[in-house]
């Protein structure tokens, strides 16, 4: 457990608020699930997205990696292995809270990749 103080947690919400919608769901999806890496699919069906949507939040993926949030690692043309940059101060602090209070979201995510993992 990481020792988090009250100024960090401010960082941390600063840096959520100036992401948009898209951007925070990801990001605190990717928190919850970590270690575990996902591929744009489960990704979309684990915040809401239809799959229909992958190609319109490829660019925010895009922009996430380049701010160091995400590592996004394509393992074929289309393939991409999504997961949280848990190198990175402020997401290192967003996984610790979401790992030691968010449980209940965590079993929600877990229990999609795992019905998706079944269909594969």
């Amino acid at each position: 457990m990481i020792d988090i103080d009250a100024k960090e947690i401010y960082q941390l919400i600063l840096a959520l608020s100036s992401y948009t919608e898209l951007k925070r769901k990801i990001l605190l999806c990717l928190a919850h699930i970590y270690p575990r890496a996902v591929s744009g699919a489960q990704l979309t069906s684990m915040i809401g997205y239809s799959g229909q949507a992958r190609t319109l939040y490829r660019g925010v993926l895009d922009r996430l990696k380049a701010d160091d949030v995400i590592f996004l690692d394509r393992m074929t043309p289309k393939l991409f292995s999504i997961r949280i940059n848990h190198k990175h101060h402020l997401m290192k602090l967003l996984i610790e809270l979401s790992q030691t209070h968010g449980e209940k979201l965590k079993k929600e995510y877990n229990l999609i990749l795992d019905k998706d993992e079944k269909n594969e």
